[in-house]
Formats: structure tokens, sequence, C-alpha cells
């Protein structure tokens, strides 16, 4: 049992660098975002004149911040289908329930990561239409937030662990106040 807190313990503290990473990332992607989209309508509807490239980056930019704010919302517990599962059951059930999610959810990223590395790599080749860039560069954040989403589903799965063997130390789903206001 101290083994796995240890793994518990060292697996968090990896997370919360890797979703601090993450965080600043998303952030970054936001107001890259919104910086692009304003100076594109400014462009568009004021100066009369339509920048090509501004719609394609745009998207890229927002595939990269729903893959890099994914694990956030794990951590946080902003997906609401987890919960509803989850908050009918007590003790050790609601503990194996848990084992059982999380660990489908590293099976799924772990299909999402293998087959997002297979597509980035073939993407390597092709090019946007409107900019000069690789697709990999867009593609490549399948891997990485689903490595991330893998990370945070594995901590909360050694947590479940934790709870089974002993359910006085039951782990309980955080919960954001997104989930609350429901």
């Amino acid at each position: 049992m101290r083994g796995l807190e240890l793994l518990e313990q060292l697996v968090a503290r990896v997370n919360s660098v890797l979703l601090a990473c993450a965080k600043v990332l998303a952030i970054a992607c936001l107001v890259v975002m919104l910086v692009i989209v304003n100076y594109a309508v400014f462009k568009r509807y004021v100066l009369d004149d339509a920048l090509p490239w501004s719609e394609e980056i745009a998207k890229f930019v927002m595939v990269w911040l729903t893959f890099m704010a994914a694990p956030i919302g794990l951590k946080v517990g902003a997906h609401v289908g987890i919960e509803a599962l989850v908050k009918f059951l007590r003790g050790r059930l609601r503990q194996v329930l848990l084992v059982l999610i999380f660990a489908s959810i590293i099976s799924l990223m772990y299909v999402f990561i293998s087959e997002g590395v297979f597509m980035t790599w073939n993407a390597r080749i092709q090019r946007a239409s409107t900019v000069d860039i690789s697709i990999f560069y867009v593609y490549i954040c399948i891997p990485i937030g689903c490595s991330l989403v893998a990370m945070v589903a594995f901590e909360f799965l050694l947590g479940a662990i934790k709870g089974v063997i002993d359910p006085s130390k039951a782990i309980e789903l955080p919960s954001s106040d997104l989930v609350q206001a429901e």
C-alpha cells in the first residue's frame, strides 16, 4: 500500500508540472486565437481587406487549445459524464467503478495516442493550404494531449485502486463549479 501511495504522489507531482504547462499553452492558444480572429474581422470589415490565412490558423490553434484543455478538464472534474455514473454509489463499489472508468479512459487514450502518432507521422508531408507549414505541427497535439489525459486518468486510477484496497482511503472525484451548478 505504501508503494502505491508513493507512486500516486509521484504521478501527482509530474501531473501538476505537466498540467501547469498545458494550462499556459491553452491560455496562449486562446489569446492567439482571439488576436487572429479580431484582427481578421478588423481587416475584413474596417479595412475591406480579408486575410486569407486567418481562419485556417485560428482552426489550428483551436485544435491545440482543445487538446491542451482536455486533461485540465479531467483533473478539475469538468467532464460531467464521469461524475454522473459514480455519484449514486458508495464505498468499495464506487472505487471499483472508478477503477473501471479510469482504466477505460487510459485504454481509449492509448488508442488515440497510437492512431494520433500514425496520423501525425503521415501528415508530415502535407502542407496547410494558406500558409506554408506542415500539418504535422497541427496533429502533434493529438498524442500530446491524449498522453496528458492518460496521465491524469492514471493518477485517479491509482487513487481508486487504493480505495478498493482500503475504503477509508477512497478518492473523491474533484467537482468543478461547472458540475456543481447543475
